[in-house]
């Protein structure tokens, strides 16, 4: 008599993979059943509660970011722009008047960016592909971490991903129908772009060759079409074009990221670029894969018989090429993480061959993945938000907060007016909603005038000796001040110390003779 042992291991495996078919099975049902639109808001909804789950919780051990710090500044008054163009403060401008100045408020508008870009997104697939296609489509998008993991701020580089988004959905619409409005929308929403980054200068560039190729250009250029594109882009960016007449810090910001290296290091830095954005998209290459395209649909994604496709891969490739291409001429900092904006065509070019067959299945299962690939990272967050704080790259991150509080403190107060090391006084504006930073030297004329008025908070890193010496001035006169090492600690991790000093002026007792 023998008896038959079964290996613990398989069993698990077996059962791991019995539950795999079952949920599988319960997507697939619910594509095939569902109405799109409410798949999609389903999507999207769970997109926005998962990413904000994972945001509160893996930077809880920090504070706002001062990409963000930087904007509530801007946010302060309206202008035509900023260090960079102005998109950026216009959205926190408008965001900031309805939500309070809190981190969650911050981290709610950088999910919902993503969300809208999405959304936007969806409408552009829809123009193209089928219902299934369309759903794995936009599943691959949101596994590309520029759409979530990477876009930690609203900055410039995040800004234009809705905007480059409605920029393709209405020129792709206005190439294949000539509409008037829709090219009007195109050349707006084009603009609008460049109002978030320069970037999309190579989004211009890619529309321009986009209208230059395919069977139905002549058709495109004896319509009223591209005209109205020109007339929507002139009217959105000339009030920043005149801004720059009299204002060229966001140009100036623009030619700081030129450098001078050797062509070697030159070429290196495009390669690297190239390589890096391709890995960006190793998923939705993955579900290609997936598909088992033949060489046959694999020749025919490269370059598509019809239009519209072949505008999607112009509109995808130029844009993404082109700036690999001006670094070998004009080296400037180039980084892949600047193509955040660039990938909405990605799932047209990838899976609209007629070659490739997408049924329910394969979106059901794309959406399985996808579902487990953003739990394991929500799952993970607390774990991040610790490490993060204990070995994070940005050692004054955790301690902003900690600074204005006792900033406060020490002044009896609200503080009106700050100043000192860039490093920690850039993280202060969200903390510090009525003070605003001093402009010249505390010593100054003009600086002591300013501080007998409002008062002045000093914040040094003790090992800023520069800092320290204008804080130990004030100190002689009797200003307070007060040296102290911060820490900050999540789940058992702690920050390494940070040695600040603070120095607090108070206004003179009589400030409208101090002003005279």
């Amino acid at each position: 008599m023998s008896v038959t042992r079964h290996d613990p291991t398989d069993q698990a495996r077996s059962r791991l993979a019995g539950c795999a078919d079952r949920l599988g099975g319960t997507a697939e049902r619910f594509v095939a059943e569902t109405s799109e639109g409410a798949i999609v808001l389903s999507v999207l909804a769970a997109f926005v509660v998962l990413w904000m789950i994972f945001w509160t919780v893996s930077t809880a051990s920090l504070d706002v970011h001062i990409d963000n710090d930087e904007a509530l500044g801007w946010a302060q008054h309206f202008a035509f722009g900023y260090k960079h163009p102005p998109m950026t403060g216009w959205l926190f401008i408008l965001w900031f008047s309805i939500f309070p100045r809190e981190k969650w408020a911050v981290d709610l508008l950088i999910v919902m960016n993503s969300a809208v870009a999405l959304g936007i997104t969806w409408r552009l697939l829809r123009d193209h592909l089928d219902k299934n296609r369309s759903l794995l489509g936009l599943l691959a998008l949101m596994l590309i971490p520029l759409y979530d993991a990477k876009a930690e701020v609203l900055n410039a580089n995040t800004v234009m991903i809705p905007f480059w988004a409605a920029t393709l959905l209405f020129y792709l619409r206005a190439r294949r129908g000539l509409g008037v409005f829709d090219a009007f929308l195109a050349g707006a929403f084009a603009s609008l772009t460049m109002l978030g980054k320069y970037w999309a200068v190579f989004l211009l560039v890619g529309m321009v060759a986009a209208s230059l190729v395919g069977p139905g250009t002549k058709r495109f250029w004896r319509s009223p079409a591209p005209y109205a594109m020109a007339a929507g882009a002139i009217i959105a960016i000339a009030p920043h074009i005149w801004w720059s007449l009299n204002d060229a810090a966001s140009l100036q910001f623009a030619q700081s990221v030129i450098n001078h290296t050797s062509f070697g290091e030159t070429l290196e830095k495009s390669a690297l670029y190239v390589l890096g954005a391709v890995a960006y998209i190793v998923v939705p290459l993955i579900f290609l894969a997936a598909l088992r395209p033949s060489r046959a649909a694999l020749a025919d994604i490269v370059w598509p018989a019809d239009d519209d496709r072949q505008q999607a891969c112009v509109l995808l490739l130029v844009p993404l090429i082109l700036p690999a291409l001006v670094n070998l001429v004009i080296p400037y900092r180039l980084t892949p993480d600047w193509t955040f904006p660039n990938w909405a065509l990605l799932p047209v070019v990838l899976y609209a061959s007629p070659r490739i067959t997408v049924d329910a299945r394969a979106a059901a299962r794309a959406g399985v993945v996808a579902l487990a690939m953003i739990l394991a990272v929500v799952i993970a967050s607390p774990v991040i938000a610790g490490v993060r704080v204990a070995y994070g790259s940005d050692q004054y991150r955790p301690h902003f907060r900690q600074v204005a509080e006792l900033a406060d403190r020490l002044s009896g107060k609200p503080v009106q007016l700050y100043w000192g090391s860039g490093d920690i006084i850039a993280g202060l504006p969200v903390y510090l909603p009525g003070a605003r930073l001093l402009s010249v030297g505390p010593l100054s004329d003009e600086g002591r005038a300013d501080s007998s008025v409002h008062g002045l908070v000093v914040v040094c890193l003790t090992t800023d000796a520069g800092c320290r010496t204008i804080g130990d001035a004030f100190a002689k006169t009797g200003a307070r001040t007060a040296t102290v090492a911060l820490t900050r600690s999540f789940l058992g991790f702690t920050s390494p110390p940070l040695d600040v000093q603070i120095t607090v002026v108070p206004q003179a007792e009589t400030p409208a003779r101090a002003t005279q």
